[in-house]
Order: structure tokens, then sequence, then C-alpha cells
């Protein structure tokens, strides 16, 4: 049993009233700037039809206007299509026969914010600048959107089927709840009415403005926001057993493969010193049986090492090639996991490429869909692939907590073990015996 949220909880029918709440929702207004908006602008003087863009406008100044009086986080996104960051797919479509590139380059009049429709200097007004059509695409919004606990977005802004459908899509893979009002967003009458259809059957919900300004009206405007310091600070866990509170923290257990651990497996068969790790093993399995008593979410990362593995091998491991070139196989003993830390069938394996659990896989996913804002990351090998591990995770916002003795690395590698647990104590985690986790997991149990 874990403490993810059930299907049918997950499944809940939310009021449009909750989805635009101004206390976890943030205003996005994308790309109201010249170039796409203006009769003078790159678009307009190529005979771009722009005649509802200022009744548009009105209607997303409208929303500024409100969220500003609701001290709302409002994000203002901009695109700069430079040279500098075009990519050769990007520019063939925008050089296509019949159209030209060469708008919203930064610094240029047609890159400027679009009539009344300019940013404040304010803690909750914030530019994001991006290169590509979603807002979310190598830019730093969801940052801004996690580290404040938004839950839902408002977007607006041009072009309906083009950026602002991509930012809404990347949006809802990310779980946020997204509303777009169909009377701000900008596109042709066609295009724009295809939009939102898909918009509202597959991503989210398309009131009208009038929609949501009714609903703030009767809203209470001074309640905390998500992003004030004061919210900020209360949702801080207070305590070490709220801050592994089985209902949003994880156990991850990292590389426990028998090519790593086992004396049989490719490490020992190499005379590696393994004598770190039955303790270690010890301490994961008493915390495993831990998590799983107390219904918390158990996440196994395992290694492999073959259609991804770079050329020229590892770096570090350059002299041991041949060591390397056998690890972890896909499907066969040596990839698996050890005996005492076998995965039940309801526990999740992820399978990573690189040292971080995080690369290219789908932990993120599988944490932030079930409410995880706690890590106890644990482990093989300290120094690389649990510390970057643990390094990505604080980055994405998730506290961490590495239990010492349930980490383990070679013999002769115990002092970089002991140099990765004071840097990751110093920066990145909770560095603390395994005892307290476990002992914070019985608590809960038992009060429960």
């Amino acid at each position: 049993m874990t403490a993810t949220a059930p299907a049918v909880a997950k499944a809940r029918q939310r009021p449009l009233a909750e989805k635009v709440d101004p206390r976890n929702t943030a205003l996005v207004v994308i790309d109201m700037q010249n170039d796409f908006c203006l009769a003078d602008g790159f678009y307009g003087k190529r005979g771009a039809d722009l005649s509802r863009m200022p009744g548009v406008a009105a209607r997303i100044e409208a929303l500024v206007a409100q969220a500003r009086h609701q001290k709302m986080l409002i994000l203002w996104v901009r695109a700069h299509y430079d040279d500098i960051v075009m990519g050769d797919p990007m520019a063939e479509v925008l050089n296509r026969p019949g159209r030209t590139s060469g708008s919203c380059l930064a610094g240029t009049f047609g890159a400027d914010w679009y009539g009344a429709l300019q940013p404040k200097e304010a803690d909750n007004e914030i530019v994001v600048t991006k290169h590509r059509y979603s807002a979310f695409w190598d830019s730093p919004i969801d940052l801004y959107l996690r580290s404040n606990a938004i839950d839902n977005i408002i977007v607006t802004g041009t072009s309906t089927d083009v950026c602002v459908e991509s930012t809404v899509r990347d949006a809802f893979f990310r779980n946020y709840f997204v509303v777009v009002p169909e009377d701000a967003a900008y596109s042709s009458p066609e295009r724009h009415t295809e939009a939102l259809d898909d918009i509202g059957r597959l991503f989210g919900e398309t009131p009208t403005v009038d929609d949501i300004l009714a609903i703030w009206a009767d809203v209470d405007r001074d309640a905390p926001r998500s992003w004030m310091p004061t919210a900020k600070a209360a949702r801080a866990p207070q305590d070490f057993d709220a801050l592994v509170d089985p209902r949003h923290t994880a156990l991850v257990i990292v590389d426990m493969q028998n090519d790593f651990c086992h004396p049989k497996g490719v490490m020992g068969e190499h005379g590696e010193d393994l004598g770190d790790f039955p303790p270690t093993i010890a301490t994961i399995a008493t915390l495993l049986a831990a998590a799983r008593a107390a219904g918390s979410l158990v996440v196994h990362i395992q290694g492999t090492n073959l259609a991804t593995a770079r050329a020229g091998g590892h770096r570090g491991l350059v002299s041991e090639k041949q060591k390397v070139s056998r690890l972890t196989q896909p499907g066969t003993w040596g990839a698996a996991q050890l005996d005492e830390l076998a995965p039940l069938p309801d526990e999740q394996i992820v399978t990573k490429h690189r040292y971080s659990g995080f690369v290219d896989t789908r932990l993120e996913t599988l944490l932030r869909t079930n409410h995880v804002r706690t890590l106890v990351v644990t482990g093989t090998a300290t120094q690389t692939c649990v510390e970057s591990t643990v390094r990505d995770g604080q980055m994405r916002d998730y506290r961490i907590v590495v239990p010492r003795d349930g980490v383990a690395s070679r013999g002769r590698h115990q002092h970089l073990k002991a140099a990765s647990l004071e840097t990751m104590d110093l920066y990145f985690a909770d560095v603390v015996d395994g005892d307290a986790v476990a002992a914070a997991w019985e608590s809960r149990r038992s009060n429960a």
C-alpha cells in the first residue's frame, strides 16, 4: 500500500472557482508584443488580420487589473527569436515559401510589450523570456510556478493555436490545472475556435473573462497568496516527523543492483572491496519495510548500460572500460535488484541511463503526480549516482533526506563517500541516521 492519492480522488471534478482561486493561481500572459499584435509590427506589415486584437487586449487588461487587485502571481511571457537561439527545424518552418522569420528580436520595438499590457516592478510580477512556442521550453516558468506552490494557471495571449496552446499542453503535462478564457486569446477565427475546442476537450477549461471576474468579485483579497513569504514559511515542515511524513515522502533506492553490490557481480568479480555494502543493505531493508508499513511511495532506480552508453565510456572510469561495459546489461542477473531489496509488484521501477535518477527518466512524473515533497535517498555509489540524484532533486525543490548509513561506496572510495556526505549535508540534504527516518515512519503509523 502506498500513500499516493487513489484514482477516484485524482479524478475529482473541480469547479471553475477552484481552478481560478487567487490563493494558488497564476495569470500567464503570452507574447503580447508589438510584432504579434500591432498593425505596424512584423506580422501586421505582412498582412495578418489583427482587427480583433484591440478587443482581446482589452479583455486581458481586465484580467491583469483584477489579478493585481487580488495580489496574484502574474507571469509575463515574451518571445525572443534571435538567430542565436533559432534551431534549424524552427528556422525552416518560419522560412517556408510565403513566410519569413525575423520577429521579436531582442532589443527591438517589435519585441516590446503591446499597448497598455506592461509588467509592473512588483514581487508578484515576473517576466519570462522564451525561445520556442511553449513558455515551458527551456525557460524558468516552471521554477516560478512550483516554488510558489501554484496549482492552477490562467493562460492568455497570442496566438491561440500556437504559443498559447503549446504552453497549455506543457502545463497540463506538468500537472497544472489550466484555464484559457476564450475571449482573452487571439488567432484567426477558425484556428482560434479549433484550438479552444482542443483545449476544452483535452487540457483544461475555456470560460469567458467575465466568468472569472465574477468569481473573483466574491474572493477575500486579503487572504494569503501562495507566493507570499508568510505562506511559504507556513508550508515549511516544522519538525523532522513532518519533513518525512509518509503522505508526501518517497523512499528512493538508487542502483542497489547485483553488479554493483553483490560479491558475485561485476564489481565483486574484479576484486573491489564491498565491505561497505552489507550494513548499508541492512539499513535500506529496514527503511524499506518501514516505508511499506507507513504507506510511503517507494521508487527503485536502476541503472542500465547498453544502448545509451556514451562512446568512450564514463568520465572517471575510462581506465575501467572493460569492467564498465559489462555492468547492468538489461535482462541480466547483474542488472536485477538485490534479493533483499526486491521491488513488490506495486512498487515503481525507474530505469536511468546516467548518474542522476532524474535525467531522461519518469522519476519526476511519478513524484509530482503523487504530490511528493520529500525524498529519502539511499543506495550506491554515494559520491556519484546518489549525490547526482540528490542534487537534481534539491534543485527541483524537493526536500531531501539522506540516511548516512543507507548509502554505500566501494572501499577505495570511502574518502569520496565522506566528502560527498559532508557536501550533501552542507548544501543539498539533511544527512541523518537511518534509525531516525524509520522511527518517524513508525511513529506516524502508530499514531494513525
